[in-house]
């Protein structure tokens, strides 16, 4: 079960963060992540689970996240 969300860790150290906690709800996700340059953690709440989204998708919208 572990190996379908390594992807997703990947793509977010591709983006300079580190994936501290997954905090998983009945309709959605929310990750905690720390930007390794800036050393802050930012909680991020996806618009479902992880696993339901595309890897191109997950990884715009954690941009357009960090873009706020």
């Amino acid at each position: 079960m572990a190996r379908i969300y390594t992807k997703y860790v990947k793509a977010l150290e591709e983006l300079g963060l580190e994936q501290l906690d997954v905090y998983r709800y009945k309709d959605h996700d929310e990750i905690r992540v720390r930007d390794k340059k800036t050393h802050k953690v930012y909680l991020i709440k996806l618009p479902r689970k992880r696993e339901e989204m595309e890897l191109s998708e997950f990884k715009k919208y954690i941009i357009k996240y960090l873009k706020k």
